[in-house]
């Protein structure tokens, strides 16, 4: 990640700084988004949703390889797996 200093005495980029603290900030090229600011807390609590996510995925991955490999050491096709996993009652 690039980091720039509040040093600038650009006055705009001041404004930006201080509205990104309160929220996220979009900016826009041409009416489209080019870019969000966001204050280091925003961005450290989306990280770790981020991080939480994807160790809810590994572990989803790893649970659901072991039923499988235990079904089929059971005897039960992919298809019937599919069909048990399937049924709602």
């Amino acid at each position: 990640m690039q980091t720039i200093s509040t040093e600038i005495e650009d006055a705009k980029v001041r404004r930006l700084v201080e509205a990104a603290r309160k929220a996220p900030v979009t900016v826009l090229e041409d009416g489209e988004p080019v870019a969000v600011v966001l204050s280091p807390e925003e961005f450290e609590r989306l990280d770790e949703q981020d991080r939480i996510r994807r160790e809810a995925k590994t572990r989803l991955r790893q649970t659901m390889a072991a039923v499988q490999a235990e079904a089929a050491g059971k005897g039960f096709t992919e298809a019937e797996l599919d069909r048990l996993l399937a049924d709602e009652s």
